[in-house]
Formats: structure tokens, sequence, C-alpha cells
């Protein structure tokens, strides 16, 4: 007998056969009437189980048997594919193994409920992992198997592998849901019409909260409601056309009409349904326009304001693409003398002094080379009378008839250059008067003192380098030049046998010398110099840690003029010969400011000082 087993129908029979053989009747003793029948039976069950595994190995769903512990004792080659297991490795496998802790027990519910009360059973969306780890959702079929006398052996079902149907469920319901955020969430009110039934059929928020209805009160509305007079007959219009066939645009614009009668302005994309041939209805996206409008109209009276403005300017306006000059407002065509048709002829650079054309084309190519999108400048135009005009000129890129051009507000500036030509040269006077003043007091001083003839000279021209060399502005080094040129003028009022005495000073005379610094100060107060050179002169013998005089001053109390004048001070009086002294030299000098630098020089400057006579920047003559 086969070792299947598998019809169950047949069980009885090949139970009273085996049971026959075992009660001591040997097959071969049978009579011939009985041999027939078992012959019979058993080609009656070998042609079964042909056609009980044809239809097991056909059939895509897959079979299963397993024991009352869940164990798999049975099964088809369409549940082996399915789980991805060989037919030995599946053998004997318990649920637990190719499931889920949490779908282990819903199988075990399942087949205790089965097992309890004998009816059969369907449970779907259970997930089995299959040997490569991959997931499949089944849906299973199953019952309890009992033997011959009726008791329950194990389970029998069927598998149907519903993960493609599952997958499609779900991106069909992502997709749904997808549709449904969109419409929900679009920036956008979104309506369906059906204009057979003269009804809405869906609305999202977006549209309700335009009009100022609630859903419910929305869907209740005919679409007619929504439309203003104007509105109902520009849509007869269109649907008159669309019934006739002919194509009209999907977009338009209505005003439509809110909650409490409230109008506003719309536009609708409207993409129309047809039903075997004939317009069934619409979906309608809506924008709400009414601001874009209230712009339209703020920007058309902004434009007759900017009319106004442009034409009444002082200075002059206009615009410059490809060379010429368009829409000159009357201030352009009064400083140049042209109409606005012999402007339009003429190419703008015509009108440029020849000398100052290279400033357009310079300023021309900066303005493509940087971020900056503005540029002004200032140059010499020729009116049509042939007089030269100063012109600042603020340049702007546009686009104007979507090409590059540039807008131009051009200001007569010829008196302010007049003026700033005058002041200059007043300047240079002032300038002129202020050097040989300043001279003049530097050769008092030398005269009375001899020995340092040049000295304050040479401090000026130290005192400038180091300031440059620190990057100071050239102004600025040019105030600490002049106050270097006159910072002993003090001494004057010092007896002229102290500043010559070839000895060592006594107290009293050194005290005398030291006063030179508020007497050149007392001197310079009153006089107007472009720089504070009075400051300057009392500062220069302060030092950094407050060891100088006459007021003790240190740090950043001490100006940077006074500092840089004090360090090419004491490096040019240890260069030079004294009454009482020979040249230190260079050296000794470098010793003295180094040693102390920080402490009584100005570190910066310390440093700057020896770059420039280190490097020959500044050399002592």
């Amino acid at each position: 007998m086969s070792a299947r087993k598998k019809v169950v129908e047949l069980k009885p029979v090949i139970s009273r056969l085996a049971s026959t053989t075992e009660a001591g009747m040997p097959s071969d003793n049978l009579p011939e009437k009985h041999t027939s029948e078992g012959k019979q039976t058993e080609e009656l069950l070998s042609t079964s189980e042909q056609r009980y595994k044809t239809i097991l190995e056909s059939i895509e769903e897959g079979y299963f048997e397993a024991d009352l512990a869940g164990n798999l004792m049975f099964f088809n080659d369409s549940l082996c594919r399915m789980m991805g297991y060989g037919r030995e490795e599946l053998t004997g496998m318990n649920n637990r193994q190719y499931t889920s802790a949490r779908t282990a027990k819903r199988m075990y519910q399942a087949f205790h409920e089965v097992c309890c009360t004998g009816r059969p059973a369907r449970i779907s969306e259970y997930e089995i992992i299959r040997k490569d780890g991959s997931t499949c959702i089944i849906e299973m079929s199953t019952s309890l198997m009992r033997d011959s006398s009726g008791e329950p052996v194990g389970f029998r079902g069927i598998v149907r592998d519903t993960t493609r149907r599952k997958r499609a469920e779900e991106k069909l319901h992502e997709s749904e849901e997808r549709y449904r955020q969109l419409v929900e969430h679009a920036p956008a009110g979104i309506f369906e019409v059906d204009y057979r039934e003269q009804k809405f059929i869906s609305v999202n928020d977006v549209m309700c909260e335009y009009t100022g209805y609630t859903r419910e009160e929305f869907l209740a509305l005919n679409p007619f409601d929504i439309l203003t007079e104007e509105s109902k007959a520009l849509f007869m219009k269109r649907l008159i056309k669309i019934l006739a066939g002919e194509k009209v645009a999907e977009t338009v614009e209505f005003t439509i009409k809110g909650k409490g009668g409230r109008e506003f302005w719309v536009i609708l994309n409207t993409r129309f349904i047809y039903e075997e041939g004939t317009l069934k209805g619409a979906t309608v996206v809506v924008h709400d326009i009414t601001e874009h409008k209230r712009a339209e109209e703020s920007v058309r009276k902004s434009e007759e304001n900017y009319r106004l403005l442009v034409n009444n300017a002082t200075d002059g306006i206009f615009i410059a693409q490809n060379g010429r000059i368009k829409f000159p407002n009357p201030r352009t065509q009064e400083m140049l003398g042209y109409s606005d048709d012999e402007l339009a002829e003429m190419h703008y650079m015509d009108l440029v002094h020849p000398q100052d054309q290279e400033i357009v084309y310079r300023m021309r190519e900066e303005r493509s080379n940087s971020n900056e999108p503005n540029s002004i400048y200032s140059l010499r135009v020729i009116n049509k009378a042939g007089k030269q005009l100063w012109a600042q000129v603020s340049s702007v890129p546009i686009l104007w008839d979507d090409r590059p051009a540039t807008l131009n507000f051009v200001r007569d500036i010829t008196l302010q250059k007049r003026a700033e030509k005058e002041l200059t040269e007043t300047i240079e006077k002032l300038r002129k008067v202020t050097g040989a003043t300043i001279q003049a007091m530097a050769q008092t001083v030398e005269v009375r003192d001899p020995y340092t003839a040049g000295h304050q000279k040479r401090v000026s021209n130290l005192a400038r380098a180091i300031a440059i060399q620190m990057g100071l502005s050239p102004d600025r080094a040019e105030g600490i030049r002049m106050a270097g040129n006159i910072h002993d003028i003090g001494k004057i009022s010092v007896p002229a046998e102290i500043l010559s005495k070839p000895g060592l000073l006594s107290e009293i005379e050194f005290s005398l010398i030291k006063t030179h610094t508020e007497i050149g100060y007392e001197i310079l107060k009153g006089i107007e110099f472009p720089w504070d050179i009075a400051k300057v002169v009392l500062q220069h013998h302060e030092r950094m840690d407050g060891s100088g005089y006459p007021l003790g001053l240190s740090g950043d109390e001490i100006t940077r003029e006074a500092r840089i004048l004090a360090v090419a001070d004491v490096v040019e009086a240890m260069v030079s010969h004294r009454p009482y002294r020979p040249a230190l030299g260079l050296e000794k000098a470098f010793e003295e400011i180094s040693s102390k630098q920080g402490l009584m020089y100005d570190s910066l400057v310390v440093e700057a000082c020896r770059e420039v006579l280190a490097k020959g920047i500044f050399k002592f003559s």
C-alpha cells in the first residue's frame, strides 16, 4: 500500500483490507472473488492517488498537512516555491520557524479554534518569512484532519500568496491617499461638478475658505449659485461653444460669489469630463486672484504716479539700449538740448566728452564683473550748443523688451564741480601757507640751536615713513610730518647756552629743557591746523609705561601720532652728534628701542621703524 495515504474517502477500505490480512488470511490463499476485489481496490487507490497528486502539483495554491503541533508533514511543490525552501528542508518545520512571533501567535490561535470547534477557518493577511529573508502575504483556509475513529490527528489547508494583491491594494490606497492629500492641501481651490445633475460632487477646504461655506453647505449649492450675473453670462457662452464642438481655453477669469454675497476674482482651470462623447462634468482648479487684480490696479496708479515723477524730476532720467537713448524725460532733453527724436537717432557716446568716454567703458566692465548692479560715476557731456556739463550718472542694469538695457539717472553737477575745484585750490593754498609757517617755525628753533640743526626735519621724515609703513592714510602721515617739523619749537624759551652746553646738564638745566613740550603746546594750540599738531608736540616725550613727561600719560592715553614721533625722535637723536657726545650709531638705536619695546615704546611703531631702516625705505642724510 502506498505511503502517501492521502485520499480520505478510501481510508476505510484500506483499513478493512489491512485488518483482513492481519487476521491470518494470506493473500495467496484468498478466494478468487476476494482476490479480484483486492486488485480492483488497489487499482482504484492507485488511480485516486495519481489524480490526487496531479491536482496538488498542478494548482498554484499551496497545500499542506500538519500535525497537531503545527509541524508540516505533507505539502505540494507550490508551497515549497511559495516558501522558498526545498522539500527536505520544509518537512517537519513548525510555523514558528518561518513566521514572526506575532504571526505565529495568530496561527496558533486559528489552529486552536479549528481544533476546539471542528469548524474550518479562513484567515487572511499572514506574513510568511521566506528562506531568503523576504516576506510574502498569504491567505489560508484550514480544517481539522481526523483518523478512522474520529480523533483529531492534524490540520490540512490551502495557502494562497496574496502578496501582489496586497501590495497593489496598498499602492492603490497610497495613490488614493496621495490624491486626497494633494486635493486637500493644494494651495488652490478644487471642486468637481456634474453639469447634468447641476450639482457639486466634491470640494476641498481651500475652496471652502475662498467662499466662506462649509463643505456641506457648498455641496448643497447649485453650481450657478457661486457665479455672479456677469460670470453666468460668460459661462453660458463658453458652454454653448463647447456643446457646439468648438475648442475653448481651459483657463478663464471669473468673478464668483462667496457666502454673504462677497465677490472676488478667480482664475478657473477647467478639465472637462466627457461620457459617451457628451459633456458630463468637470474638475476645476480655482486660484483667488483678487489681490493680483488689486495689485494690477495699484500698478496702474503707480505707473501714473511714476510718469508724473519722471516728467517732473529735477534729474535727467532715460533708458539706454543698444547705444541709443530711449524715453528721455523733459529734464534730460533740457540738459542736452536735443529733442526726443534727435536723441533717438544719436549714439549716447557722442554726447560724452572724448577724454571721459573711457570712464563709461571702465564702469560698464566693472559692473559686469561685480555683484554690485548699480554704478555711480561722474563725467563731462557736451550738449547741443557745444557747452560742457559735468554730470553725475547713476546707472542700473535692467531688461527692456526682454533685452539688456540700463536705467540712468543724470544730475547736472557743473556748479558743484566748479565749487569743488575752487575749494581744492583754496585748500592747496592753505596747505602751502601752513607748510611755510611750520617751516619758518622750524628754522627759528634751528637758528637758536645750531647743534640740532636738521634734527626736526630728519625726525619728521622718519616719522612719516613709519606712519606709511603702519598703513596710516597719506593725510594722517602728512600731519605727523608737519608735527615732526616743529616738535621742538618750545625750545625757543630755553637759554641758548643750555641748548649748546657741551657737558652733562644739571638737574635744574634738564628741568628747563623738559618744559619745551608744554611751551610748544601753548604756542601751537591757538593755531587752526588741519591736524591736532599741538597735542602731538605736547605728548612726544610721553612713554607707554607712564615714565615720560610732562603729564605721565601711558598706553592708549597717548595719541598714535605722538607714539610714532617718540620713537623717531629717540632714533634720530642716537644716530646724530650732540654737543655732549658723538653719534652712537644705528645699531645702538635699534638696541635701545628693541629692549624697551612694549614697555616705553609702542611695539607696532618699533617694528615699523626697524622695517623702514633695515630695508632702506628711509635713510638718514
